[in-house]
Formats: structure tokens, C-alpha cells, sequence
């Protein structure tokens, strides 16, 4: 039997996980299949969670925040990284599309039925692959029952109205035979019309950072907040004393301004003389030239509404599942679509001097539908403790449109399939092999590409193998990977600032493996130590993209000739629990060969976008997360959790050269900032309620876009929620629940240094949002 320390390790960061959260019908809880085990992992619950996206679900998790561009997309960032780094996936497949080239294409996520989702903050290349090598999030839709359920049927009814916040409704309903089918069917909408925000969408940097003291113009915040930012020199026509007067008379002689004045009294020309008349306007010792600063905003500032801020999705999705004696197979089929406004900027970078009232809004379109097949079997033969196979086609589609007309739209089409094989426990060890292939392609269509048409397959072969002991657990595990980029035929042409000529097949070898182990030390303390080594091969668009991509705001071109990424993690947490106080410390250091980033060539296009360009350099990221929690039992009043934490990320080149240095600086620009949050939590007899806040400091690690990175201010995000079981007095009804939330409730004009939008799209205001929702 375990002794209780490794108990209260465990209690400890189920504790701090919990206390992050800042939604009252949402629980957090770490993952207890090894609980033994060195990797960091922490499941949400979601059974009443209000959040717009998977990030918002996320975020109050210590050590991921939101990438947040805008309120409609928001993918896990995990320890400042995201993208291709996080392995996104639902029912334990990958969902990765578009979201994860694109920031402002949302990941598919269904906030009101969604069960959980486990975040794995360590890397989880052995598992999931190099996508995984900033680590993963694993989403249970719930459309699957992996388990017959209680009821023989059960039909959940959400209604939802929200103030500056969306409304929403649903049904979920399961019916079944109580002995081996179980049928799942959900039906979930979301819309909002706009979003309020406290002041202008546009941050006040927009203005007083726009011309820095020591001259010239800030190129990063003009581009940032898209502003046409110039200065002109003007001729001062107080300068001169006197006006000429020949020119006066014959003003087809004048070369501008300045030719209307002079310092002299009198002139000649064409041997007249001419007695120039005093100028009234002069003022003695006023410099000959004055700058004149255009400052015009490209996009619209908006003032308490930010503009095209509007989404609308739609969820439908169905799954049966038939259990036998050694185990269950299930089908789904699941669909969702989303359509949504890109608040902030205009994908139409127009010339200087243009009419910038005519620029039109963008607007993006997500349709995914995802077929699947999954079974468990057990003791198939022997030595097998279970079989586990996962299959999938999922299509993907995500557009982006100005204004009615569509600008790009890409399909990513990907069947992949895992078998996994765990192993009889021999003593203390257990373990699983495993094995998978993904195929995927892609293809493009419409006037402003920036991607080929690729196919990607992978391949790999993993092992992960555990010794649990009494005292002490040890993990390992290792991966090899194949992944081969083939560019298929298309109309796609490079731009004449393309770094690849003719485009080329790349294929990447990958190893990976990682090492752990977890400690008692006395009856209160614990350890977990964790090293691993992880692989990630260049995505198509940091080998392959060129022209112009709007949504980041970049001319981006690719590099066909990148290496892979290789990231030599070490990770250590110290946790001490006693009585109800629990505390978890981890102290995390990345060290990455090859780590790619989009890097300014120091140039703009003609269409003002700046000319950026995948590289390549060594990169450390490290950091520590801290989790306090105390438990308190009220008696006759019920339950009282108070807990906190803090997170503290640095990404930093090594040895950045000359070109690096310059241009983008020791640290890339929109890295999470410092965080401190607090959080209270209190249930009796039915009644739920949380206060949470959520300090975001001032940004110090500062990167460069030739110009430098201009921090913002710090803000609170405080939160609440209340909500009340009833008892209904009608049989049929099983289950009623009523709730109230609220967010930014000191309406903090909220802009997290992480976003891409940060300085021409803030946060929500306050908001609220009233909820019923009812079982029968």
C-alpha cells in the first residue's frame, strides 16, 4: 500500500489545479491513472464551465494562458509555447488543422458539452508525437460512453442568456439498453452579436508610442496598430522675413512653399529689381523645416464596441458505443461549424493616402466533421492486459473572407489510426506499446494563398514502461517517428521574396524519449523529477509558406532546408502537504537546438506587411509554477477552498547573432506575462460559489520587431459565479440547476501580452451571464 505522502503529493496539485480554475461549476483534478507518475499533467472538468474557447477553458491552469486573438480564437499556450508545439486532440485524436499555422482560425470546441480536458504541461513526444514537444491537450467530447450509464436515458436541457456575453442553448441525450448499447447525441448553439469593451479597441501606445522621443517612427507598434505612420518636413513659412515678390506675380516659377520667401529685401530677376514686402507671419530664430506627423489609423478605433467581433457556432454530434464481456466498440460521427469576426484589423494593407472608410472587415468560416472508431479489448491474448485501437477522418475546412468576398480557404483532410497494447503488470512494472499513422492533406484555394498543396504522412513506433513501488515510482519511455512533407501539384506560386526557389519533398527522422521519477521524502514532503529529450519536424509553413498571410499581419516565407527541433527538458517539482494545505512548486528548463521563429528581415513589402522569415536558433525556455491551496470544513456551513498560484515563463535566444539581435531581439516579442492569482470556492447543500482574480503583470521580457516591443499595462481579471441545485417537485425532472456569472467584473481594459491583438483588440469588458439547466 502506498504511504500517505505520495497521496498528498497528488492532493496537492489536484488542489492548486483546482484553485486556478476561476469558473465555480468547474472542477480541476490531476490525472490518476499513475498518479505516481513525473509528468505534470492536470485534467478540467467542464460540466458547467463558461468559456468561449479551449484556451479561455485553460488559461487559469498554472504555467497556460489563452493566445486570445481576439474573444472568438483562443488555443493553450503552454510555458510561451503553442501552435505546432501543443498537440491539440479530442477522444485521444488529433484535431490540428489550420489552428495550429493560423492564429486566428479557433480550435473546434464545444463549451457547453464538452466533459474535460487534460493538460499534459510537460513535453509528450512519446506519446503524441513532436507536435506534442511543447506538450498536450486531450479533449473528451462525451460523445462516446466508454462506461454504461446509470439511467436507461437521460435528456439535458442548457439555456443561456448573457450581457455582453454569449447566449446559448443545447441538448444532450442519452438513451440505452442498460446491457450493451449506449447512444450519445448533442446539439449545442452559441452567438453573440458584438462585444463591449471599457474604452477605445485600440490601446493608448497606438498614439503616444507612435513617435518615440529619441525620432523617427516605431515601426512595431505602426504595423501592430495598424497605423499609416509618417513624418513629413514642411517648410515653416514663418522662417523667412520677407515674401518674394516676383514669385508672387509669377507663381508658375515656384518650386513649393519655400520659393515664396526670402531673406532678402530685395531681388532680381531678369535684371528688375524687386522690393519683397515683409512677411507678417515671420517669427525670428523658427528652424527653415517642421516635421509633420501623419498619424492615421488604417483600421477603425472603436470607442466602448469592439467592431466585428460577432461569432455564431453550431455543434451536432452523435456516437454508439456496444459493450461485450472483454470490452466496447464505438462509432461517432461529429460535427461543428463556427463563423466568426477578426476584430482589430483589415486583411486590405492600403497604400499611404488611401481611403481607409472603404477597408472591409475579416471574417472567418470553420467547418470540421470528424468520423470515428474506437475499441477497447481485454486480455486479447496473452501477456496483453488490454488492446486499445483509435481510427479517425477528420475534415477540416477554415476560410478566411473580406467583407462577402471569400480571401483563402485550405482543407485539411487527415486519417489517422493508433493501436495501443498494454502490457501484463509483471510485479512492478506495467507499461504500453504502441504504434500509429496520420496522413493528411492539404489544399488550398483562393487569391490570397500563402500555403502549396502538401501531403504529410507520419509514422511511429512508442514504448512507455513504469515501476511502482511503495517509496518510489520510475517511468520511461521512447519514440521513433517518421514524417515526410510530399508537395502535390497546384497553381501556388512563391513570391520573388520566397528564400526556396523550386519547391522540394523534405522527410525527418525523429527519436525521442524521456525519463522520470517520483519520491517520497518523510511523511510530508514529495518529488518528481523528470528529463526528457523530444524531436519536432518543421510544419509546411515554416518550410513552405510564402506571400502575404494577413492574419499575423506578415509577409511569411518559408525555408525547405530547416532542420528539425530537438528540446533536452528537465523539470522538477517539490510538493509538501499537511492537513488541508497542499503546495506545489515546479522549476522547468528547456534547452532547444534549432528552435524555430519567424524572423524580421528588417524590410516591408510594397503592401506595407513586414518581409519575415522562418530560422532557426538555439533557445532556452525556463520558468517555475507555484500552487497553494487550504481546505476548510465550515461544519453546518459547508466547504471552503482557498488556494493561489503563480507562473513565470522566459523564452531567450543563446547566442542570437547580429541579424537577430537587431531585428527581433533576445526574446520574441508576445510571451505570456508574469501571473498571480487567488481563488475561493465554497459549496453547502446544493449552493456553489467562486470568487477568483487573476493578476496579469506588466510584460519585462521584451522582443523586438525592428523597432522595439512596447509593454502594456497590467490588470485583474476578477470573476465569480453562483449556482443553486432545486429541488423540482415534478418526478420527470431529475435535476435542475440555476446559475449567475460574471467576468472582468472591474472592467479592466484587459490586453494580454501574449496576444497578437493586444494592441488594437482588448478583452471582453464585464460581462454576465444567467444559466438553467435541466435533466429529465
Amino acid at each position: 500500500m502506498r504511504h500517505h505522502v505520495l497521496a498528498a503529493a497528488i492532493l496537492s496539485t489536484f488542489s492548486s489545479a483546482y484553485a486556478a480554475d476561476d469558473t465555480p461549476l468547474q472542477t480541476v483534478e490531476v490525472r490518476a491513472d499513475k498518479p505516481a507518475g513525473s509528468d505534470t499533467s492536470v485534467t478540467v472538468q467542464n460540466d458547467r464551465a463558461n468559456n468561449r474557447t479551449l484556451g479561455d477553458m485553460l488559461e487559469q491552469v498554472s504555467g497556460v494562458q489563452s493566445s486570445a486573438f481576439g474573444p472568438n480564437a483562443g488555443a493553450p499556450v503552454i510555458r510561451s509555447l503553442s501552435g505546432s508545439r501543443v498537440q491539440i486532440l479530442e477522444d485521444g485524436q488529433s484535431i490540428m488543422g489550420m489552428n495550429a499555422i493560423s492564429g486566428d482560425i479557433n480550435i473546434p470546441f464545444d463549451p457547453l458539452f464538452a466533459r474535460s480536458a487534460t493538460v499534459s504541461k510537460s513535453s509528450d513526444s512519446v506519446r503524441y508525437g513532436g507536435n506534442a514537444i511543447g506538450g498536450s491537450v486531450n479533449v473528451d467530447s462525451g460523445i462516446l460512453s466508454r462506461k454504461m450509464e446509470d439511467k436507461d436515458h437521460e435528456l439535458e436541457l442548457v439555456l443561456r442568456k448573457g450581457y455582453n456575453d454569449a447566449d446559448a442553448q443545447g441538448l444532450r441525450l442519452n438513451f440505452n439498453n442498460s446491457k450493451n448499447f449506449s447512444t450519445n447525441i448533442q446539439l449545442s448553439f452559441q452567438s453573440i452579436d458584438h462585444y463591449k469593451i471599457p474604452g477605445n479597441s485600440k490601446a493608448s501606445v497606438c498614439n503616444t508610442g507612435l513617435f518615440p522621443a529619441t525620432g523617427g517612427i516605431n515601426s512595431f507598434i505602426a504595423d501592430s496598430c495598424q497605423k499609416e505612420a509618417r513624418i513629413q518636413q514642411v517648410y515653416n513659412k514663418s522662417s523667412q522675413p520677407y515674401i518674394e515678390q516676383f514669385i508672387r506675380d509669377n507663381p508658375d516659377w515656384a518650386d513649393g512653399d519655400f520659393s515664396f520667401y526670402t531673406n532678402n529685401p530685395t531681388s532680381v530677376w531678369q535684371r528688375k529689381t524687386y522690393v519683397n514686402p515683409a512677411n507678417p507671419a515671420y517669427v525670428p530664430g523658427t528652424p527653415r523645416t517642421v516635421e509633420n506627423r501623419i498619424n492615421r489609423d488604417v483600421t477603425p478605433d472603436y470607442h466602448g464596441t469592439l467592431g466585428n467581433s460577432y461569432s455564431n457556432n453550431a455543434h451536432f454530434g452523435v456516437g454508439t458505443t456496444y459493450f461485450f464481456d472483454q470490452g466496447y466498440v464505438g462509432v461517432s460521427l461529429d460535427s461543428k461549424e463556427s463563423k466568426y469576426g477578426v476584430p482589430g484589423f483589415s486583411m486590405e494593407n492600403k497604400s499611404f493616402g488611401a481611403n481607409y472608410d472603404e477597408g472591409l472587415p475579416v471574417g472567418v468560416k470553420i467547418r470540421q466533421d470528424k468520423y470515428a472508431l474506437e475499441g477497447k479489448l481485454l486480455s486479447p491474448v496473452a501477456y496483453v492486459d488490454s488492446a486499445e485501437l483509435r481510427v479517425s477522418r477528420l475534415n477540416n475546412t477554415s476560410g478566411e473572407t473580406i467583407g462577402p468576398t471569400n480571401a483563402n480557404e485550405y482543407a485539411f483532410d487527415t486519417t489517422q489510426a493508433e493501436l495501443l497494447l498494454a502490457q501484463q503488470r509483471a510485479g512492478a512494472l506495467s507499461g504500453v506499446v504502441g504504434v500509429s499513422h496520420r496522413a493528411r492533406d492539404v489544399t488550398g484555394s483562393g487569391p490570397q494563398l500563402y500555403l502549396p498543396d502538401v501531403g504529410t504522412t507520419s509514422n511511429a513506433l512508442f514504448i512507455r514502461q513504469n515501476l511502482d513501488f511503495d517509496w518510489a515510482s520510475f517511468d520511461a519511455g521512447f519514440r521513433h517517428e517518421k514524417v515526410e512533407h510530399e508537395i502535390e501539384a497546384s497553381g501556388f506560386k512563391t513570391s520573388r521574396n520566397a528564400a526556396n526557389t523550386k519547391l522540394a519533398d523534405r522527410e525527418f527522422s525523429l527519436n525521442s524519449y524521456n525519463l522520470g521519477a517520483a519520491f517520497e521524502l518523510g511523511k510530508l514532503w514529495g518529488a518528481k523529477l523528470r528529463y526528457g529529450s523530444s524531436e519536432r519536424a518543421p510544419d509546411i509553413n515554416e518550410l513552405y509558406a510564402s506571400n502575404r498571410h494577413y492574419s499575423i499581419m506578415t509577409q511569411e516565407e518559408g525555408n525547405q532546408n530547416l532542420k528539425a527541433e530537438r528540446a533536452r527538458n528537465t523539470e522538477l517539482s517539490v510538493l509538501f502537504g499537511l492537513g488541508g494545505f497542499k503546495l506545489t512548486g515546479t522549476a522547468y528548463q528547456m534547452k532547444y537546438d534549432n528552435f524555430l521563429y519567424l524572423g524580421h528581415s528588417g524590410l516591408q513589402t510594397a503592401n506595407r506587411l513586414p518581409l519575415k522569415y522562418w530560422k532557426q536558433t538555439d533557445t532556452t525556455v525556463k520558468g517555475f509554477e507555484l500552487d497553494a491551496s487550504q481546505a476548510f470544513s465550515l461544519g453546518g456551513y459547508g466547504k471552503l477552498n482557498v488556494s493561489a498560484f503563480a507562473d513565470l515563463v522566459k523564452n531567450k535566444a543563446d547566442n542570437p547573432d547580429r541579424l537577430r539581435t537587431q531585428n527581433d531581439g533576445e526574446y520574441l516579442p508576445n510571451m505570456p506575462t508574469n501571473r498571480y492569482g487567488a481563488n475561493l470556492a465554497w459549496e453547502h447543500n446544493g449552493w456553489k460559489a467562486r470568487l477568483s482574480s487573476t493578476y496579469y503583470d506588466k510584460q519585462k521580457y521584451l522582443g523586438k520587431s525592428v523597432s522595439n516591443e512596447v509593454p502594456l499595462d497590467a490588470y485583474n481579471m476578477v470573476n465569480f459565479q453562483v449556482s443553486r441545485a432545486i429541488d423540482s417537485p415534478y418526478a420527470r425532472v431529475t435535476g435542475l440547476e440555476v446559475f449567475i456569472s460574471g467576468s472582468n467584473l472591474l472592467n479592466d481594459d484587459a490586453r494580454p501580452n501574449n496576444s497578437p491583438l493586444k494592441y488594437i483588440a482588448p478583452l471582453p469588458g464585464r460581462a454576465f451571464q444567467v444559466g438553467l439547466t435541466m435533466k429529465l
